[in-house]
C-alpha cells in the first residue's frame, strides 16, 4: 500500500509556480512584520535582520542556492528571479551540506514563521492570514517542490529518483 511514486524532475518552473513560493512566502513575510510593528515596533528588527539578511545572505549565497542546478543548468529560480540569485552567490557549490549548515537552514525555516506568532496573537486576522500563507508555503515546499528538486545535497529533497549532479 505504501507506494513509492516518481514525480517528474523541475527544469523550469511554471509561473503559477513562481507565485505559489514566492507569493506565500512574502504573504507571510509581511502579515508577520505588520504584526510585529502594530504591537511593539522595535521587536521587527530582529525580523527584519532574520528575513532580510538569513534569506538572501545565508540561505541563498551560502546554503541552498549555490548547490541549485536549476540555476546554473536551466537559468531558472523559483524563490527569486535567477539574476538577483546569481549576483548573490559568489561560487557553486557541489559538497554536501555540514551538519553546522543544516541546523542554520533549520534554525532559518523556524524563525521565520515561528518568530512573530507571539505577536500576532492579538490580531487574529493577521494570524489568520499569517497561517494560511505559512502553511501555503511550507506545503508548497514540501509536499510539492521537495518531491520535485534537483537539489541532490539538500537535506529536504525528497525526490524519489536518482538525480545526477
Amino acid at each position: 500500500m505504501n507506494e513509492c511514486k516518481t514525480y517528474p524532475l523541475a527544469t523550469k518552473f511554471s509561473i503559477w509556480e513562481k507565485v505559489w513560493a514566492q507569493g506565500s512566502f512574502a504573504a507571510m513575510g509581511i502579515a508577520g512584520t505588520v504584526g510585529i510593528i502594530l504591537e511593539d515596533w522595535i521587536w521587527v528588527i530582529p525580523y527584519a535582520i532574520i528575513g532580510g539578511y538569513g534569506i538572501p545572505g545565508i540561505v541563498m549565497r551560502h546554503l541552498t542556492c549555490p548547490r541549485c542546478p536549476h540555476l546554473y543548468d536551466y537559468g531558472d529560480c523559483l524563490q527569486a528571479p535567477p539574476g538577483m540569485t546569481r549576483w548573490l552567490i559568489k561560487r557553486r557549490k557541489t559538497h554536501p551540506f555540514s551538519t553546522a549548515e543544516k541546523l542554520l537552514l533549520f534554525l532559518i525555516a523556524v524563525l521565520i514563521p515561528g518568530y512573530p506568532l507571539y505577536w500576532l496573537w492579538s490580531n487574529k486576522w493577521l494570524l489568520i492570514v499569517f497561517l494560511i500563507s505559512a502553511v501555503m508555503w511550507f506545503s508548497g515546499q514540501l509536499l510539492y517542490f521537495c518531491k520535485r528538486c534537483r537539489v541532490k545535497q539538500c537535506p529536504l529533497n525528497r525526490a524519489r529518483v536518482r538525480i545526477q549532479v
